[in-house]
């Protein structure tokens, strides 16, 4: 694979001759701002809900969608974050430490303004670290065997339990739910049948995306049923909307560096974009030049979280696309869409459909430029929809939800799978349990296995062979640091404050 040609980037531009590619970009970040702009709608549950309404589309058209459900909902939940303190979404989070002291200031188009131009600096900026990053890794990937991808699938199941919210025991039992739901169906090597409990239709396994749909969708509609909470209407006017040339000068210092530090982040499996935003926002309050103001409402407060949240998704597309393992929750819904349309990410999408990673390329570009214009003109229609109703919207969602379900595989099967998994996520919402290890271990865990099997087939039965292949040990090493680093660190901590 010939790396930086031209051609590599171009191949997928004839794509873009369709009108409907436009069509769906513009359309999948217009939906994807709404839904992340409602508080309490997730941009993994906005993905996951219309994942099944792309199947029958072309590839190219379906990814320019879903890439811009992507980059629309990690954008629009800055609306809500600034207007009334309740993030839309995750990573919105920090976003609302200066966003709504702003908005509290009558400085509301200020802080969408500044939110928007710097989610579209970071977003920009992460496609062309992917368009450079992702061949090159591509390109050494293509000459990874079964031992090197068992160290890789090791390094995303390790970091699920680390960065886990909450408790990192209760990450790894969500974990391990998601690896059994994984192995159910025809076992790869034998062709035995695992855990169909004499159902038929088990036998190809459990579909990912109606368990993502109930996990996410089902799930967190439940939750918003039971807390009972009345809409909060908002009544700001929003203006000023396009920041004066010295704010830009002011934030663009800012906006270069958390650009890079969510890229980075978001690059890391299973990490994403609501840590690439509070890194960003606490590595500004470490070396900005009003760092002593954070929190009173300044724009650089907005910025940093904001480009880093927006940076988060180029990066995190990366090691998606090379090597097939999702940076976060929401690539992982993303590697779900690659899947139902035929295509599995890694090292020989590259080799075999240059042409369509071509196109997600620009097409992420594309729904980077349609953010920009939709966040700026569309501001103040978003900001009315805040206090729309959930006795509407819920009840239209769980239509999406059961709908989206049935359109995979037109099953019956798939809606009571859908049920379930919205049950078991609801319950294990409300025992704190995270959702996202779930995800993750059902699409790594199949990944995992075959390659782990497939290296003790090759090898005769030789356990060695993990350690003696060098860049396959050096992952089994970066496993042994990530899962025994914090506890060595957390003690070593101890020791120099008993030492003081």
């Amino acid at each position: 694979m010939e790396l930086f040609s031209f051609d590599l980037y171009l191949s997928g531009l004839h794509f873009f001759t369709n009108p409907l590619m436009y069509v769906a970009s513009f359309f999948g970040v217009l939906v994807g701002v709404v839904f992340g702009a409602l508080p309490g709608l997730t941009a993994t549950m906005t993905i996951a809900v219309f994942i099944p309404f792309t199947f029958g589309l072309a590839p190219t058209i379906s990814f320019a969608f879903l890439l811009g459900l992507y980059s629309g909902a990690v954008y629009g939940g800055s609306i809500s974050a600034i207007l009334i303190n309740i993030p839309g979404t995750p990573s919105a989070i920090a976003t609302s430490l200066d966003g709504y002291p702003m908005s509290q200031q009558g400085r509301a188009g200020e802080a969408i303004g500044i939110s928007t131009i710097s989610s579209t600096i970071g977003g920009f900026l992460s496609v062309i670290v992917l368009m450079f990053a992702a061949p090159a890794i591509a390109s050494v990937a293509l000459k990874f065997s079964a031992e090197e991808y068992v160290g890789i699938t090791l390094i995303g199941l390790s970091v699920i339990a680390i960065i886990s919210p909450g408790s990192t025991v209760k990450g790894l039992i969500s974990g391990v739910f998601g690896l059994v739901i994984g192995i159910v169906g025809i076992d790869p090597i034998t062709g035995f049948p695992r855990f169909i409990m004499g159902r038929a239709e088990l036998l190809e396994g459990i579909d990912s995306i109606p368990v993502m749909i109930g996990m996410y969708g089902l799930s967190e509609m439940l939750v918003q049923i039971s807390d009972v909470q009345y809409s909060i209407v908002v009544k700001q006017k929003i203006s000023k909307l396009i920041p004066p040339l010295k704010d830009l000068k002011r934030i663009l210092g800012t906006v270069i560096r958390s650009s890079f530090i969510g890229v980075i982040i978001g690059a890391l499996p299973a990490a994403g974009g609501s840590i690439a935003s509070l890194v960003a926002y606490g590595q500004e309050k470490r070396f900005g030049k009003r760092r002593d103001e954070l929190g009173t409402g300044i724009i650089e407060g907005v910025a940093a979280p904001e480009a880093a949240n927006n940076a988060s998704t180029g990066g995190a597309l990366i090691p998606m696309l090379t090597l097939g393992i999702p940076g976060d929750a929401m690539t992982a819904v993303l590697m779900g869409g690659l899947i139902i349309q035929g295509l599995r990410p890694g090292p020989l999408l590259f080799q075999q459909q240059m042409p369509f990673v071509s196109s997600i390329f620009i097409s992420l570009l594309l729904s980077v430029v349609f953010m920009c214009i939709i966040g700026l003109v569309g501001a103040k229609y978003f900001a009315k929809l805040i206090g729309f109703p959930k006795k509407y919207l819920i009840p239209a969602i769980l239509v999406f939800c059961l709908v989206g379900s049935y359109a995979i595989s037109n099953s019956i099967f798939d809606i009571w799978v859908l049920i379930l998994s919205g049950i078991v996520g609801f319950v294990m919402r409300k025992l704190s349990f995270p959702i996202a290890p779930i995800v993750l271990g059902m699409i790594l865990g199949p990944l995992f296995e075959s390659n782990f099997r497939r290296s003790l087939m090759l090898s005769e039965g030789n356990w060695a062979t993990f350690v003696q292949r060098p860049i396959s040990l050096g992952f089994l090493i970066v496993v042994v640091l990530v899962l025994v680093g914090p506890m060595i660190l957390k003690r070593f901590n101890k020791v120099i404050i008993r030492g003081n």
